[in-house]
């Protein structure tokens, strides 16, 4: 456009120019300095229109394409071309639209859907994409430069409704991968006729109607409470089970330390008993010994020897008016052969003994 206003505007000017000279020219002599004044200014208006409409024509045909884009060269309204990165010589009445061949992304926020039951899901998803570069022109041709709006969105939304129908509402979010390559599965299909490859899709999230996740919530927190309520009995029951073992264990401890102290106390008394009838054998056995080895003179030495040394002893028999001295029964005198005018010594304590009793006054 700017090339073309500058060239009518070079074509006025230096046209005036030259038909000024032309005029000068005519209406002087031949020879005369007007005419050669008509003719300078007719040379130097050519001059002019050649330098400045070729200078515009160059500038404005040298044109730069970004590294990663193929330009789509239009000449009034149709396509005649296409051009590569770098610098491109486009005559100045084309056009060109440039078309990036990169890998590209695009997002997609609110792609509406509909689970089994008919609730309403929302999908914010990404797609990679990639255009054949030999294919862009013909792309352009058969579709236009808005191409993505028309062969893209409309795909994406549809694949989506037909993937997230098939599962009920509380499925979508676990079968997201499955919902997430079928429809990269199905937009790159559809594409590859356009020579456009999908790299890859993605679903960055996924949503629900408010009172559907408000409802979802309150399942999951009922769902939470009723496990924590479950592992509370179960916990009470582990805590009333072990309780009942220790009580077992306790009282099972408690009937064994019984039994042992029982047992122990029938051993003991098994003792007690074996040592109370050694000792009676032993004292048996003692008296039946002590009774062998018993007589009259030994009795009677052991009575007097129980007495005190300083005591004087008489003994008178029994149905006889004598006393008798111990010491000539042990001697062997006859007590009748006694002097009888000895005085005996007063005795200051008496024992009387009758035979075969052992008594003592």
């Amino acid at each position: 456009m700017v090339w073309f206003v500058s060239v009518a505007v070079a074509i006025v000017l230096c046209g005036v120019a030259f038909l000024f000279g032309r005029a000068m020219r005519s209406e002087a002599e031949p020879g005369s300095p007007e005419a050669d004044r008509g003719l300078i200014v007719i040379v130097l208006a050519i001059i002019v229109f050649v330098i400045w409409a070729g200078a515009h024509t160059a500038l404005s045909s040298l044109k730069q394409i970004e590294a990663g884009h193929v330009a789509v060269v239009y000449q009034f309204g149709e396509i005649v071309g296409s051009r590569g990165e770098g610098l491109q010589f486009i005559a100045p009445w084309q056009e060109i639209r440039t078309e990036s061949i990169r890998v590209q992304r695009a997002r997609f926020d609110n792609v509406s859907g509909f689970s089994a039951e008919t609730q309403d899901v929302i999908i914010s998803t990404t797609v990679n994409y990639q255009v054949d570069p030999a294919a862009v022109e013909d792309l352009y041709r058969d579709v236009g430069p808005n191409w993505f709006d028309i062969l893209v969105e409309p795909r994406i939304n549809q694949y989506f409704k037909a993937e997230t129908v098939k599962y009920n509402t509380v499925d979508i979010a676990p079968n997201r991968e499955t919902i997430r390559e079928n429809v990269r599965a199905a937009l790159a299909a559809d594409l590859q006729d356009f020579s456009v490859t999908v790299q890859d899709l993605l679903i960055d999230n996924v949503d629900f109607n408010p009172d559907f996740k408000r409802s979802i919530e309150e399942k999951q927190i009922a769902a939470q409470n009723a496990l924590r309520e479950e592992e509370r009995i179960a916990q009470a029951q582990a805590e009333a089970i072990q309780a009942e073992e220790r009580a077992k264990g306790e009282a099972r401890a408690v009937e064994a330390r019984a039994e042992g102290d029982a047992n122990a106390e029938i051993e003991r008394a098994r003792g007690n008993a074996e040592a109370i009838r050694l000792r009676a054998q032993a004292q048996a056995d003692a008296n039946v010994l002590l009774d062998a080895s018993l007589t009259a003179q030994v009795i009677q030495y052991l009575a007097i020897d129980k007495l005190a040394p300083d005591l004087d002893i008489a003994l008178i028999p029994s149905g006889q008016n004598i006393i008798i001295d111990p010491a000539t029964l042990l001697s062997g005198d006859d007590p009748d052969e006694e002097d009888e005018d000895d005085v005996p010594t007063p005795v200051t304590t008496t024992t009387s003994t009758t035979a075969g009793t052992g008594e003592e006054n």
